[in-house]
């Protein structure tokens, strides 16, 4: 069985749930999901968390390809007020959400390793050969970063796609030091940085695990982070998988249509469970 993990609220649920269907359709091996979220709507009334129907759909979704697959809603919504709710990186134009992973050695219930995965990557190829991975002297694996590598450090490395061994993150207090970290220090990319900062033991992965820029013939998992477009002025490009226009039109991508298929499917369903 392969664990997983992703983070965010309600609004992501559309990218978790393409992830999910693109990485079941490449993966024969039962999925372990696990969806960490928190309802923070007393601060903002649009940070409301992934519910149980979310959870239910998905699972639903991926059993299809594997009947031992299996969705685990975590809230940790108490967890975060306590540990981060005050941190001076949090009024960002980044969700709350981005530091969520970091309370990973937080929840009892995890296993030791465990894949996060952002909710803006596309599945091509069998995940099982990256979660495969020997951790035993690692921390954290993760491929390095497509633009940090070029303006921050060579081996500056992305969080979108992170194997984690939790045990050795424990053992050193790592995600301790990054929390530490996000509390006092002003960062541009404040939960990634602390990463990169805080966990000594990082295995780098190959880019195929991690492909920001665009797919090749051995890529895995493409992840959909914001690119630098430099013609005819550097600017940003930040466009989702979810935004099925835009893919088509502006990246011009049509290669995994056949998972916008099942997912526009699939949300036919989402009004017919209840909770």
């Amino acid at each position: 069985m392969i664990n997983l993990m992703f983070c965010g609220n309600d609004k992501v649920f559309d990218g978790m749930l393409i992830s999910l269907i693109s990485i079941s359709k490449h993966t024969e091996e039962a999925l372990n999901v696990y969806l960490m979220t928190m309802d923070l709507t007393d601060v903002n009334q649009v940070l409301k968390p992934i519910t149980k129907k979310h959870c239910q759909i998905i699972e639903n979704k991926i059993k299809e390809r594997n009947s031992e697959s299996k969705v685990t809603l975590i809230d940790v919504t108490d967890i975060y007020r306590k540990e981060l709710i005050k941190n001076i990186n949090r009024k960002t134009h980044y969700t709350p959400y981005i530091f969520l992973r970091l309370l990973s050695d937080k929840i009892e219930i995890l296993p030791d390793k465990i894949l996060y995965l952002d909710a803006d990557i596309v599945c091509y190829k069998d995940i099982s050969e990256l979660y495969k991975i020997d951790m035993s002297n690692y921390e954290i694996a993760a491929a390095r970063d497509f633009i940090g590598r070029k303006w921050i450090n060579r081996n500056y490395l992305n969080s979108g796609v992170l194997l984690m061994n939790l045990n050795n993150i424990r053992k050193n207090d790592s995600f301790e030091k990054c929390r530490k970290m996000c509390m006092n220090k002003r960062m541009v990319l404040p939960d990634q940085t602390a990463l990169n900062k805080c966990c000594e033991n990082k295995l780098i992965l190959e880019d195929k695990y991690n492909e920001q820029y665009k797919r090749r013939e051995d890529t895995v998992i493409r992840h959909f982070s914001m690119q630098l477009l430099y013609f005819p002025i550097i600017r940003p490009r930040n466009i989702k998988p979810w935004e099925i226009e835009k893919i088509h039109k502006i990246m011009k991508i049509n290669d995994y249509d056949d998972i916008y298929q099942e997912f526009l499917e699939t949300k036919k369903d989402f009004s017919k469970i209840g909770g």
